[in-house]
């Protein structure tokens, strides 16, 4: 994949977590970072109790910038 930014080619790779991965709109983190407490959050990768979570993301070491395709939610470890 080519970097929107700088159209360098990106690294393939995952970010993972030992909860789940939620996007919150705002500047600031959130004390309870699950989905269901916050309105207009996005669900990126399910909590799983015996893995980790997981999303398929993309990487420019030129720009140092990361992007998540969500789309494909079936980026989880375990599926």
């Amino acid at each position: 994949m080519k970097c929107p930014y700088c159209n360098c080619e990106m690294e393939l790779g995952h970010i993972q977590s030992n909860q789940e991965i939620t996007w919150f709109k705002g500047l600031k983190p959130h004390f309870l970072n699950n989905s269901e407490f916050h309105e207009d959050s996005v669900l990126l990768s399910k909590f799983k109790y015996f893995s980790r979570s997981s999303v398929k993301a993309y990487l420019c070491r030129n720009c140092q910038k990361v992007i998540i395709d969500y789309s494909d939610f079936q980026s989880d470890l375990t599926d």
